[in-house]
């Protein structure tokens, strides 16, 4: 379909690869046909939670001169912290556990296995399931230390100001009673 409607652009059939055959671009195919199969799903919770930020801070922001990419910044990206972190795990986690397009396109020839793929070929085709069940262990390991690493990530990125704010107090607090301390035994 693709080659279709490149052909409708002006490109020659002659001209254009081997999607799935050449070793180069392969991969590739492979991952836009993940892209838009994930792009309307990740497209609903990103609008869905940019509408759900209060106008009013939109029309607080332009009171104050705050141009689009600061809206953005300070008031849309912080509003959907739990929306971009749930995309990026599941995001990075799926791809780390692909089986469906690479299998079902291309049975995982001319170097399009994953690591699912190649799991499902030792425990079926070559009757090694222990092995294979010792290579699904070895990623839940993986996707576990990559979820955990995503989250402290996040956790960084995503600070909030009033926890900030709610540290300088406390050590503001802490200065004053040790002022005090001092000062009272003088």
């Amino acid at each position: 379909m693709f080659d279709t409607v490149l052909q409708w652009c002006g490109f020659q059939l002659d001209n254009l690869p081997y999607w799935l055959k050449d070793q180069s671009i392969n991969n590739i195919s492979l991952v836009g046909t993940s892209v838009w199969r994930y792009f309307g799903q990740n497209m609903v919770l990103f609008i869905g939670a940019i509408m759900s930020v209060d106008a009013e801070l939109y029309e607080a922001a332009m009171l104050d001169g705050a141009n689009r990419l600061e809206q953005f910044r300070y008031i849309i990206l912080p509003s959907i912290k739990t929306i971009v972190t749930l995309n990026v795990i599941l995001s990075i986690t799926g791809s780390l556990s692909a089986f469906e397009p690479p299998y079902v396109i291309t049975s995982g020839a001319n170097g399009t296995g994953t690591y699912f793929v190649v799991m499902n070929e030792i425990a079926h085709t070559q009757q090694k399931v222990g092995l294979a069940s010792a290579m699904a262990v070895v990623l839940l390991l993986i996707i576990f230390a990559a979820t955990i690493l995503q989250k402290l990530f996040f956790k960084y990125v995503f600070r909030s100001a009033e926890d900030e704010d709610f540290g300088a107090a406390k050590k503001r607090e802490k200065q004053l009673a040790r002022y005090a301390a001092r000062k009272a035994g003088r």
